[in-house]
C-alpha cells in the first residue's frame, strides 16, 4: 500500500566541495555540518577525515532497511484501522437498512390504524331504515345519537395502535421530531378524554355507568383471580444512598423519575432495566412526592420547601421547570390529578388542601382556593371515579375527611368518616365510586380498613377488613396506595411488607403476593400496564426492579 520514498534526489546531492561528483563516502561525525559529511573521490584525496567513514552505498541500504520495517509497521496497523472502519461502515449501513425497515413498519401501523378508524366511520355511517324505524317507535321519537359504543371503539383502537406505535416510535427519542409526534399521540388521547362529554349525562346516569363498568370490571376479573401472580427479582444494581421517597412512571412505562431528597432523577426504563438520563436540583427540600402525566411529557413536584413545579420535556431531551408555585405556608406533603389533568390537589404539613387550575400545555398553574377542615397535616388524597368527591386523611386523629363538588363545582366539607380505631392514618384510595380504603399509622395495628357509602354516610365494613402481618414497627408515609383496574391489583406497602390484594367475587379482598423487606423504608411505584414494580428501601440502599409474572 505504501514505498519508502526519499526526499531528496540521490543524483542531486553534492560532496563538501561541490565537485559535482558521485557520492562514494559518508562521515558519520555528529561534530561537522551536514554539508561536510558527503565525499566524493576527489574529495578523498584533499580532505582529512576526522572520524569514521562508511561507503555511500552501504548508508543508502541502511536507511532502506530501516524504512521498510518502518513501512511495514505503519502499514499493519493504518490497514487494520482501515478494516475496523470499513467493519464500522458496513455496520452503519445495516443499521440504515433497519432503520428504514423499522420506520416503513411504524409507517404501516399508522397506515392500519387510519385503515381502522375509516372502516369504523363507515360502519356507522350506515343504518338499516327498519331498525332506525324501530328505535323511533320505541324511544318516543328520540332519534338522538348514543355515541358510547361508538367512542369506546375510537378508544380501542387508540389503545391498541398507539401501544404498537409508541413501542416503535421510543428508538428514535433522540430525532427533532419525535416530541412532535408524541404530542401529536398525547393530544389524540386528549381529544378522545373529550369526546365523552358529547353524551350529556346527568349525575344519576354517570353513578349509574360508573356501577355498570364496575360490574363489567368484576366480571372480567374472574380469570384474573385464578391467575397466579408472583414478584420476580429481576435487578438491584443501581444503588443510592440517600432517601428516595417518591416514584412515578409515564404512560408507556419508559421514563421513571424518583427522588434523592431534594434531588429528582430522570431514568431511561425498557425492560426492567434503568439508565439515569438527568438530575434536577432546582428545589430546596426535599421533594416528598412526584406525578407523572398521563397525556403528555410532564410531571409535577411538591416539595419540603413549600413549592409545586411543572416539569416539561424539551428541546435537546432536556427537563426544564416551570415557575415556582407557592400557596402552602409549609411543606407540601401529596398530590393528586383529575382524569383530564387540569385541575391538581395538594395536601401539606400547613393542615390545608390546595385547589389549583392546571395548564399543563403552557406550564402554568392557577391557585383556586383552600379546604382547611385539617387539625394536622394532610398526607393522603383520593377522587372517586366520577370525581364528585374527595377523600382526605392525615395525622390528626378521625380525621378521614370527604368532600363533595357543590356551588360553582368547588369542593365543600361534607363530613369527618366515623372510625373504629380513632387514630391518624396515613394512606387513603378510592377503588369504587363510593367505596374507600384507609391504612392507619399506629404501630399496633396491622389492617386495611374498607369504608363504604350507605344511607348517604360512608362506613367502615369491618365484614371486608383485610388482616395483614403482624409487626411492631410504624407505618410509613408516602408510597400510594396503587390500584391496576385492568389487572384487578392493589399494591399497598404497609410497614416492612409490599402486598398485592384482589377484590374476589364475593367482593371481599384476599393477598395474592407479598414481599417482605427488612425495614420500613420503602418507596416506589408500578409501571401503568402492570408489568414492573420498582421500589427503594433504606436497608438495601437500592432500586429493586421486579417483574410481575402472570399465571
Amino acid at each position: 500500500m505504501f514505498k519508502s520514498k526519499m526526499i531528496e534526489n540521490e543524483k542531486t546531492l553534492q560532496c563538501a566541495l561541490k565537485h559535482q561528483l558521485p557520492i562514494v563516502q559518508v562521515i558519520l561525525n555528529p561534530q561537522i555540518s551536514k554539508e561536510q559529511r558527503l565525499l566524493c573521490n576527489e574529495c578523498l584525496d584533499s580532505v582529512d577525515i576526522e572520524g569514521k567513514a562508511v561507503g555511500f552505498k552501504k548508508i543508502i541500504q541502511m536507511m532502506e532497511e530501516q524504512q521498510n520495517e518502518k513501512i511495514n509497521l505503519i502499514e499493519s496497523i493504518i490497514i487494520q484501522n482501515i478494516q475496523q472502519i470499513e467493519l464500522f461502515q458496513s455496520l452503519i449501513s445495516q443499521m440504515k437498512s433497519n432503520v428504514i425497515l423499522q420506520l416503513e413498519q411504524l409507517n404501516t401501523i399508522l397506515k392500519d390504524w387510519i385503515i381502522n378508524l375509516q372502516s369504523i366511520g363507515l360502519k356507522y355511517s350506515q343504518y338499516s331504515f327498519y331498525e332506525e324505524l324501530e328505535i323511533i317507535i320505541n324511544s318516543c321519537n328520540n332519534m338522538r345519537f348514543n355515541p358510547t359504543s361508538f367512542i369506546k371503539d375510537i378508544n380501542r383502537e387508540y389503545n391498541n395502535w398507539n401501544s404498537k406505535a409508541t413501542s416503535k416510535l421510543e428508538s428514535y427519542n433522540q430525532f427533532p421530531e419525535y416530541s412532535k409526534c408524541k404530542q401529536i399521540i398525547s393530544d389524540l388521547q386528549i381529544d378522545i378524554s373529550k369526546y365523552r362529554q358529547f353524551q350529556n349525562l346527568d349525575d344519576n346516569s354517570i353513578n349509574k355507568k360508573i356501577e355498570l363498568q364496575n360490574q363489567i370490571q368484576i366480571q372480567q376479573s374472574i380469570s384474573l383471580q385464578e391467575e397466579d401472580v408472583k414478584l420476580n427479582l429481576i435487578d438491584q444494581s443501581i444503588k443510592q444512598v440517600d432517601y428516595c421517597v417518591s416514584i412515578a412512571f409515564n404512560s408507556f412505562g419508559t421514563i421513571m423519575v424518583s427522588t434523592e431528597e431534594k434531588v429528582i432523577k430522570v431514568w431511561s426504563f425498557k425492560n426492567g432495566k434503568m439508565q439515569l438520563l438527568q438530575s434536577l436540583e432546582q428545589h430546596n427540600g426535599w421533594v416528598n412526592c412526584l406525578i407523572y402525566s398521563r397525556i403528555q411529557d410532564a410531571f409535577l413536584s411538591c416539595s419540603s420547601d413549600k413549592t409545586i413545579r411543572i416539569w416539561k420535556l424539551k428541546k435537546e431531551n432536556q427537563w426544564i421547570s416551570s415557575q415556582i408555585y407557592q400557596q402552602h405556608t409549609d411543606k407540601v406533603c401529596c398530590m393528586i390529578l383529575n382524569q383530564n389533568e387540569d385541575q391538581l390537589f395538594s395536601g401539606g404539613k400547613d393542615n390545608s388542601i390546595k385547589v389549583w387550575q392546571l395548564d399543563l400545555n403552557n406550564d402554568k398553574m392557577t391557585y383556586l382556593y383552600s379546604l382547611n377542615q385539617h387539625k394536622k397535616e394532610v398526607f393522603a388524597l383520593s377522587l372517586n371515579q366520577s370525581e364528585n368527591l374527595l377523600v382526605s386523611c392525615g395525622n390528626g386523629e378521625n380525621e378521614i375527611i370527604i368532600w363533595k363538588r357543590g356551588i360553582q363545582n368547588k369542593m365543600e366539607f361534607k363530613s369527618i368518616v366515623k372510625q373504629s380505631i380513632n387514630c391518624q392514618g396515613w394512606k387513603v384510595k378510592f377503588l369504587k365510586e363510593n367505596q374507600f380504603i384507609w391504612v392507619s399509622k399506629r404501630k399496633d395495628i396491622d389492617k386495611i380498613f374498607v369504608f363504604e357509602l350507605k344511607d348517604s354516610v360512608f362506613q367502615e365494613n369491618q365484614e371486608k377488613t383485610i388482616q395483614l402481618n403482624s409487626n411492631d414497627q410504624s407505618d410509613m408515609d408516602q408510597f400510594p396506595i396503587i390500584q391496576n383496574k385492568q389487572r384487578n391489583e392493589i399494591i399497598v406497602r404497609h410497614k416492612s411488607y409490599i402486598y398485592i390484594i384482589r377484590e374476589m367475587m364475593n367482593s371481599k379482598f384476599k393477598i395474592v403476593e407479598q414481599l417482605k423487606f427488612n425495614t420500613n423504608d420503602i418507596f416506589g411505584a408500578i409501571t401503568n400496564n402492570g408489568s414492573f414494580l420498582v421500589c427503594w428501601d433504606k436497608a438495601n440502599q437500592a432500586y429493586s426492579t421486579y417483574e410481575l409474572l402472570y399465571k
